[in-house]
């Protein structure tokens, strides 16, 4: 093999390398989850909710309510942070320390309202 050729050999080697570290760190870094419309409120029976917090790859809060339809499917369902639904869920979630196992206050308490 020539010097060129291995040259070569190795310059590909170093960008394969470089491709799959790429690759791999996109996985981590993710994306908003919320891309499509949001909704101001949501109704229905709700099952769970969760905040995801401003992280690398996605600038805002995103908060997402989960509910069951009719035909018993569950449907998770992005909600527009301006609105009074984020508010109330956001103001109970910090009122219970965000406990996971303290979800359902919040949620029975918002089909109170």
């Amino acid at each position: 093999m020539s010097s060129s050729q291995k040259t070569c050999t190795l310059l590909l080697v170093v960008l394969a390398a470089v491709c799959i570290q790429l690759y791999q760190a996109q996985a981590l870094i993710g994306r908003c989850s919320c891309t499509s419309v949001k909704l101001k409120n949501v109704k229905g029976n709700k099952t769970d909710f969760k905040f995801l917090e401003k992280r690398p790859g996605c600038d805002r809060t995103e908060f997402i309510v989960t509910k069951i339809n009719r035909d018993n499917t569950t449907q998770e369902i992005c909600v527009d942070t301006d609105g009074a639904m984020f508010k109330a869920f956001s103001k109970c979630w910090q009122r219970i320390h965000k406990d996971e196992s303290r979800k359902m206050e919040c949620i029975n308490r918002s089909r109170t309202e």
